[in-house]
């Protein structure tokens, strides 16, 4: 999955970095790296770090979920993440034959309620 998003990213920053007439060169300046990091972003050599990422984002104002082609969820009410939350602590205290059991329970229910 991660040379995937390697190989996507590395696309997307050269798409970008051309469509605004832009050498490897000039965006490396931007960005404050030399242009043989960019050339390895760019052919999907390396995982750039957040910082990198960050610059190349506000450089041509795109979001950081567009520039790691990362679909958002729709957004969940505050008492939505509370309950997972709550659920999700309570999942990591029971023992094994009971998650087990959980499980079980909830696949009959997803099954019964087609979800």
């Amino acid at each position: 999955m991660e040379k995937d998003l390697n190989k996507y990213l590395g696309l997307k920053v050269r798409s970008l970095r051309e469509n605004a007439q832009m050498t490897q060169e000039e965006l490396a300046n931007i960005c404050d790296v030399s242009w043989r990091t960019i050339s390895n972003v760019e052919r999907g050599c390396v995982t750039p770090d957040l910082a990198l990422l960050c610059k190349i984002s506000k450089k041509f104002n795109v979001g950081l979920d567009d520039l790691l082609n990362i679909e958002i969820q729709k957004r969940k009410s505050r008492s939505r993440i509370a309950t997972e939350n709550l659920l999700i602590e309570r999942i990591k205290t029971i023992d094994d034959p009971m998650l087990d059991c959980v499980v079980e329970q909830l696949n009959v229910i997803l099954k019964y309620f087609g979800a």
